[in-house]
């Protein structure tokens, strides 16, 4: 019997049901809690009391080993690479479906089996950047994984 409950598996993952392909080290998901704090009083200075929650965004970042349309696709979503593309666009309007699928016969079959976002897009900030040398051409990608109504809340991705 394992001394602990250890998750281990690989994923694959389809952009707008495109193929992203291999990685460098998978995906990482990461969410940043936003809260504001109760923290300015006469009684107890800058002294944080409390905090409030104000809501989470959600992130997946990856960095692709293979250099082809769905990863290029997911690094500028807004036009071809080089083309500055239609500005004031909403990037819900533009945001595609993530969809990450475990391994089938690994731990992570289950926990979760996928993993689906339905509005994924190029985060704010992020700097996708391309090599062109003669090493292996990588593209490392952060998307922020848009809130949505599911009908049943709102929600920045599903699982199975």
């Amino acid at each position: 019997m394992a001394l602990g409950t250890f998750i281990v598996g690989a994923y694959t993952a389809t952009h707008n049901s495109v193929a992203l392909g291999m990685t460098e080290e998978g995906y990482e998901m990461q969410w940043e809690p936003k809260t504001e704090m109760i923290n300015r009083s006469d009684v107890y200075g800058d002294t944080m009391l409390d905090t409030i929650y104000r809501g989470c965004d959600w992130f997946f970042q990856a960095e692709f080993k293979e250099y082809k349309a769905g990863p290029i696709a997911v690094a500028f979503p807004w036009a071809a690479l080089g083309v500055l593309g239609t500005i004031g666009r909403l990037g819900s309007d533009v945001a595609l479906a993530l969809v990450l699928t475990a391994t089938a016969g690994t731990p992570a079959a289950a926990t979760p089996a996928s993993l689906t976002a339905t509005k994924a897009i190029l985060a704010p900030n992020s700097n996708p950047r391309a090599q062109f040398n003669s090493r292996l051409r990588t593209l490392p990608v952060r998307m922020v994984l848009l809130p949505v109504n599911s009908g049943d809340g709102i929600k920045s991705f599903t699982t199975t």
